[in-house]
């Protein structure tokens, strides 16, 4: 999987997220790697360049990095077409912060 794939799926997964939970949910950084089952440095990576370029926002604590879909990112997923990944909206992987 290269990176634009890699942040295609990362899009995806928390499009899903958003669909089912709204904005007030965010995924770990751990649920991402787990989920896409690739290195964490190629996640970490690709899900970093989605934040900076405004798709995707980031709340940081001590011992995580927790994401979530911006309103920017959610017009993107539908612009590009992406299907919702539900992955991780049924479990308990997101979480409310806040």
């Amino acid at each position: 999987m290269n990176d634009a794939e890699i942040r295609d799926r990362i899009l995806a997964i928390l499009y899903g997220v958003w669909k089912n939970k709204g904005f007030e949910a965010y995924v770990p950084l751990t649920s991402l790697v787990k989920t896409l089952n690739i290195p964490s440095v190629a996640v970490e990576r690709n899900v970093e360049l989605l934040v900076k370029i405004g798709l995707v926002e980031k709340w940081g604590v001590i011992g995580g990095s927790f994401y979530r879909l911006s309103a920017q990112g959610v017009l993107e997923c539908e612009q590009k077409g992406l299907e919702p990944d539900f992955t991780l909206s049924k479990g308990v992987s997101s979480v409310a912060l806040g």
